[in-house]
């Protein structure tokens, strides 16, 4: 039996040839029919590229480029904001290839190569899950190695990284959730192989304010997108959407807190929009307890997010007055909004939403203050209704009892450790000075 990407290239060779049509083919192999007919209307619609031939120039700058990436160290990841603290970290991306893994890479090239370019530009329209999708992933990898410097290729592996998300859309729209958990995997590799290279970038002096905004835009529009494919699969496969989710949600905030190092206005407006895009799924999925109570977790993570920004600002002087002014009129809608939708989510979601107007209410408070004091301008108080204020006030007291708490027994444990400590050196000195008297 013919392996299918024998088929494919047989069909696209006898159809530019004359030799057959496109009817003739998915008649001649029926039960490829329906994964081979895109492929070949695809190959189809692609033009024979010009006869160039690489100047000796670049067949020099190539070698050496190639040599680099065969002899060069590995990349480690070290991540300049200590302060954010994420469980999920970075996975280190190997940019500088050892020999072997060179040595594969170029094998592959040539196997690409061998099955001829037809084959090639086809795999490009490839699923996770399909015969051709491998090949998609090995020309992808290779094309890194020509890609000019670190910023080019992180925006490069950048666009890889959305590829990945259309491809988890069409997938979901396909009915394949079984390829999902691929499809995501390949996400995050995308996705941190662009985090590494903009790292790599920054080591070496380059400028990597734009690449790392468009980080932090990519990944709040592939929240979106990842929404729509959460509700359309089922829930079995939920499992590889909210992977692909938390994979994009930390790539969102390490690419914000580098680009707040230098724009902390910019990296504010960015955290503010993508905290109103959570808003607004709360709004379009009122009805769903879960869906709700994720969007608000993703909600106050770039809410507590937007305090790291606001002491960035701090530190550096870069526009804190301005920063705060922003967050500060920001928040008095998002708690409006809130209210709005309490008595629309079901019940079980509002514990959800108490707890999330609370927490703003607390940094809302403590910002009008310093902005009073410092004669700046101060936001109009949101308009929330007297019973739902109430409820929030009783979070707010809650919490600040729980604080206490937490404080007292910290205190106690304290002593405790001192007590002990204390004790311990009393008995220790007393055994050397009865060893002294013997």
């Amino acid at each position: 039996m013919k392996r299918f990407e024998d088929i494919l290239v047989e069909c696209i060779d006898d159809i530019k040839a004359g030799k057959a049509s496109v009817e003739d083919c998915l008649n001649r192999y029926p039960s490829a029919r329906e994964q081979l007919e895109p492929l070949l209307r695809i190959a189809l619609e692609i033009r024979e590229p010009p006869d160039v031939k690489p100047a000796p120039s670049f067949k020099i700058k190539a070698r050496v480029r190639l040599m680099d990436q065969i002899h060069g160290r590995q990349v480690a990841t070290r991540w300049p904001w200590s302060r954010y603290n994420s469980q999920t970290k970075p996975i280190t991306y190997i940019r500088r290839f050892s020999p072997s893994i060179a040595g594969v890479i170029l094998a592959v090239v040539l196997a690409v190569s061998a099955l001829g370019a037809g084959t090639a530009y086809a795999s490009q329209a490839s699923l996770p899950g399909d015969t051709l999708y491998p090949i998609k992933l090995a020309t992808e990898q290779a094309g890194m190695m020509l890609v000019g410097d670190d910023v080019a290729r992180a925006e490069r592996a950048l666009s890889f990284a959305g590829k990945r998300v259309r491809e988890m859309v069409t997938l979901a729209e396909k009915g394949r959730p079984q390829d999902l958990n691929l499809a995501a995997e390949k996400y995050g590799y995308a996705l941190n192989m662009t985090l590494t290279e903009i790292e790599q970038a920054r080591n070496r002096g380059l400028d990597t304010g734009n690449v790392t905004a468009l980080v932090a835009e990519a990944t709040s529009r592939h929240f979106l997108v990842l929404d729509e494919v959460w509700d359309m699969v089922p829930d079995q496969a939920k499992t590889a959407i909210a992977h692909a989710r938390n994979v994009s949600e930390t790539g969102y905030f390490h690419a914000l807190a580098a680009l707040a190092k230098n724009n902390t206005i910019r990296a504010t407006e960015m955290n503010l929009a993508a905290m109103e895009g959570r808003l607004n799924r709360v709004r379009a999925r009122v009805a769903g307890v879960e869906a709700v109570e994720i969007a608000l977790q993703q909600f106050e993570a770039m809410s507590e997010f937007g305090e790291e920004i606001s002491q960035i600002a701090q530190e550096t002087g870069l526009n804190v007055t301005e920063v705060e002014e922003l967050v500060a009129e920001a928040t008095s809608k998002h708690l409006e909004v809130l209210a709005e939708v309490y008595d629309k989510v079901p019940e079980q979601a509002q514990p959800a939403i108490e707890r999330a107007m609370a927490n703003l209410m607390i940094r809302h408070q403590r910002r009008v203050q310093a902005l009073e004091q410092g004669g700046a301008k101060v936001p109009p108080s949101p308009a929330i209704p007297e019973r739902i204020q109430e409820r929030v006030e009783e979070r707010i007291q809650e919490q600040e009892r729980r604080q206490e708490q937490e404080s007292t027994q910290e205190r106690q444990m304290e002593g405790i450790r001192s007590g002990t400590t204390s004790l311990g050196l009393g008995v220790s000195d007393g055994v050397t000075r009865g060893q002294q008297s013997i």
